[in-house]
């Protein structure tokens, strides 16, 4: 079974490459999450890795995860790559601790990560 972090690669790199995927004129437009665009899902994505990893940085999200924007930003693969970014070097520089805490609870970093 694979360890957290690398499950964290991979579905960092599952997301980037969704978030590719999305044409130009396709953020407005219907997900599966009845009430959110594709553009929200983008952004609670995005928020949601930054409120993960706040209590190890000590930065709050740009923004509430469950009330996204709905814009996608002028870059938004670029800005959510600097995201994804933080979010992986947050978690690396915690690999060793025993615990991290977490906006979810005190919990090893291979299991938060």
């Amino acid at each position: 079974m694979a360890d957290g972090f690398e499950l964290l690669t991979a579905a960092h790199a599952y997301l980037l490459a969704a978030v590719r995927g999305v044409p130009a004129d396709g953020w407005g437009s219907a997900s599966p999450c009845s009430d959110w665009t594709v553009a929200q899902v983008l952004n609670h994505a995005r928020l949601d890795q930054q409120a993960l990893t706040m209590k190890i940085g000590g930065t709050p999200p740009a923004g509430d995860p469950f009330a996204p924007g709905t814009e996608p930003g002028a870059d938004p693969v670029a800005e959510l790559e600097a995201v994804l970014k933080d979010s992986a070097a947050a978690w690396e520089s915690v690999r060793g601790a025993e615990t991290v805490e977490t906006p979810v609870g005190t919990m090893p970093p291979a299991q938060g990560a």
